[in-house]
C-alpha cells in the first residue's frame, strides 16, 4: 500500500495497543501517573511523559525485534531459547528463596529508602523520563520541559531507525536471503562405505553397529529437536539446582559437610529422577519415524539396547559428576565408589522398567508448536490425565524395585559395617544389570506383536 513513514510507524505504534503485554504497560505507566498526580499540572505534564515514554518502549522494542529478526527465527536462537526457559524455570525456586528473605530482614525498606544510585543513569531513556517529572514536581518547569524535548528528541530517533529497519526488510528482494546449501561431496559416500568396511572387529562385537547407529540417531534428536533438547538439557541443569537448593536449605555450606557421607549417598538419587523422564517413553520420542524404523529388519532388542545407550552414557556422566561434587563438598572421598557402583545399578533398574512402559504403555509425544499451542491445554486435551497417572505409576514402580539398592548402600553405614559393601555393592550391580537385561529379553518380543499398537498410540495425529 502507498503508504507514508509516518502512516507506517503510526500504524505500528497503534498495533501495539491489541498485545496483551502491553496491558501490564499501561499498570506500571498508570501507577507512576496516578504516584505523581499531586496538582493537575503536574499530572497532565506525567501524562504526556508517559505517553512519550511509552512511544519510546515500543519504539526500541521493535526495533530490536526488526534488526534481530533473521537471529530470532534461526535454530541457533531456538536452541538457545530452550536452554533459557529451563533456566529460567529451574531458578524460580532459588530466586523466590532469595527474594523472601530479602523481603523477611528489616532493613530491606530502609536499604530502598535511604539508597544512592548512580546520576550516570538520568542520562539513560527511562532516566530522562524520570528526571523531567522530577524537576517538574519541584516547580523547575523550564528545566523539565528540557528534558522532555530531550526525550522526545530520542524517541523521534528511534523511530526514525525503526522505520528505514522496516522499510529495509519491506523492499528486499528475495535474491538478496543469505540462504546456504551445503553441497553433498561425492567422496562422503566412499568414505563411508570404506568406514563400513574397515568397522569389522572387536568393537562390533561389544556394540555392534546397528546399536551404534541407533544411538547416533537418537543423539542427533537429542541435538535438532527443541522438545528433546529441552528434556536433556533439562535432566542435566535440575541436577545443578536440586545441589544448590539442598544447599540453601540445609543453611549453607557448612551444615552440608556436616551431612558427610550421606551426601555421597544421596547424590545417586538425584540422578535417577532426572532420569526418569528420557527412559520411561524411548519409543514415543521416535514420533512418525518409529513407522520407518520398525521397516528395518532389526533385533527388537537391539533397538532398545541402542535408544537406551544414549541415556547410560548420559547417566554415567552426571552420576560421577554428582558424586565427585557431592564428595568435594562433605569430604566423603571413601563413599565415591561405592555410590558410583550402587548409580550404575540403579540406571539399569530405570532403564529396564523405562524399556517395559515404553512397550506396553507407549505415549505419544506430540511435536512442539508455536505460540498458544505451546500451552499445556492443548496437551491435555490429547492425553487427559492418562499419562500422569501413567507417570506416576512408573515412577512408583522404579522406586520400589530400586529399595534393594539403596538398602546395600546405606545399611551398611547405619550399623558401621562397611565391610559388607565388598558383598552388597557387587550385588547391586548383579541386580541392576539382571533387571535391566531380564525385562529387555522379557519385552523384546512382545514389541513385535505390538507394533500396531505402538504405531496407533504414537504416532496418531
Amino acid at each position: 500500500f502507498p503508504l507514508t513513514r509516518l502512516e507506517l510507524m503510526t500504524s505500528l505504534l497503534f498495533s501495539t495497543l491489541l498485545d496483551i503485554p502491553t496491558l501490564g504497560l499501561f499498570l506500571v505507566l498508570g501507577g507512576a501517573i496516578a504516584g505523581w498526580a499531586l496538582s493537575v499540572p503536574l499530572a497532565l505534564f506525567t501524562l504526556l511523559t508517559m505517553l512519550i515514554f511509552y512511544a519510546l518502549v515500543v519504539g526500541s522494542s521493535q526495533l530490536v525485534l526488526a534488526l534481530l529478526s533473521r537471529t530470532l527465527q534461526s535454530r541457533r536462537f531456538r536452541d538457545l531459547s530452550v536452554l533459557l526457559i529451563i533456566l529460567f524455570t529451574s531458578s524460580c525456586y532459588i530466586f523466590s528463596q532469595l527474594v523472601a528473605r530479602g523481603l523477611s530482614s528489616s532493613n530491606f525498606i530502609g536499604g530502598l529508602k535511604s539508597g544512592v544510585f548512580s546520576h550516570y543513569l538520568q542520562w539513560l531513556p527511562p532516566g530522562i523520563a524520570a528526571r523531567a517529572v522530577q524537576q517538574a514536581s519541584i516547580g523547575n518547569w523550564g528545566v523539565s520541559f528540557a528534558w522532555l524535548a530531550a526525550l522526545l528528541i530520542v524517541t523521534g530517533a528511534v523511530f526514525y531507525l525503526w522505520q528505514l529497519v522496516v522499510e529495509r526488510g519491506l523492499t528486499s528482494t528475495e535474491s538478496g536471503s543469505t540462504v546456504k546449501v551445503r553441497q553433498r561431496r561425492g567422496q562422503a559416500v566412499a568414505e563411508v562405505a570404506s568406514e563400513q568396511g574397515v568397522s569389522t572387529g572387536l568393537w562390533d562385537r561389544i556394540i555392534p553397529a546397528q546399536i551404534r547407529a541407533i544411538a547416533l540417531k537418537d543423539l542427533k534428536y537429542y541435538r535438532r529437536d527443541p522438545q528433546l533438547l529441552g528434556l536433556l538439557s533439562q535432566s542435566l541443569i535440575t541436577i545443578v539446582f536440586l545441589l544448590v537448593i539442598t544447599i540453601v536449605n540445609s543453611g549453607g555450606m557448612r551444615n552440608v559437610s556436616r551431612l558427610g557421607p550421606w551426601l555421597v549417598m544421596l547424590a545417586p538419587f538425584y540422578i535417577f529422577l532426572s532420569l526418569y523422564s528420557l527412559s520411561y517413553n524411548v519409543l514415543g520420542f521416535e514420533r512418525q519415524s518409529l513407522t520407518a524404523l520398525f521397516l528395518f529388519p532389526v533385533d527388537p532388542k537391539r533397538i532398545l539396547w541402542g535408544k537406551n545407550l544414549i541415556v547410560l552414557l548420559l547417566g554415567t556422566g552426571e552420576i560421577a559428576l554428582a558424586i565427585l561434587a557431592a564428595a568435594f563438598v562433605s569430604h566423603g572421598w571413601n563413599f565415591v565408589l561405592p555410590a558410583f557402583a550402587v548409580g550404575l545399578a540403579g540406571i539399569g533398574i530405570i532403564l529396564g522398567i523405562g524399556n517395559a512402559t515404553s512397550v506396553f504403555f507407549p505415549m505419544r509425544m506430540r511435536q512442539m508448536g508455536r505460540g498458544f499451542r505451546m500451552g499445556s491445554a492443548d496437551a491435555s486435551t490429547q492425553n487427559g490425565c492418562l499419562r500422569a497417572v501413567m507417570s506416576l505409576a512408573t515412577l512408583a514402580v522404579m522406586l520400589i524395585v530400586l529399595v534393594p539398592v539403596a538398602l546395600a548402600l546405606t545399611l551398611p553405614v547405619i550399623y558401621s559395617a562397611m565391610w559388607v559393601w565388598v558383598i552388597t555393592v557387587p550385588l547391586s550391580v548383579v541386580y541392576g544389570a539382571a533387571i535391566y537385561f531380564g525385562v529387555t529379553a522379557l519385552v523384546a518380543p512382545r514389541m513385535i506383536e505390538r507394533i500396531p499398537e505402538i504405531l496407533a498410540a504414537t504416532t496418531r495425529e
